[in-house]
């Protein structure tokens, strides 16, 4: 249960960091600030499974 929490929390952790960067991005380069908020939900991602990596093979 408590994983699940974290998790959960982690997850809203990304989207709100995800729209606080397009959003700011937006404001100087438009629509393309989605593109950041993509960027920081690929990374955010990405850096999840390799955490999940180490801790299933350690």
């Amino acid at each position: 249960m408590r994983e699940q929490i974290t998790t959960a929390l982690d997850a809203l952790g990304l989207l709100l960091t995800a729209a606080g960067a397009g959003a700011a991005a937006g404001t100087v380069i438009g629509w393309g600030g989605l593109a950041v908020s993509g960027a920081v939900v690929l990374a955010g991602s990405m850096l999840a499974a390799r955490r999940t990596g180490e801790k299933e093979r350690g």
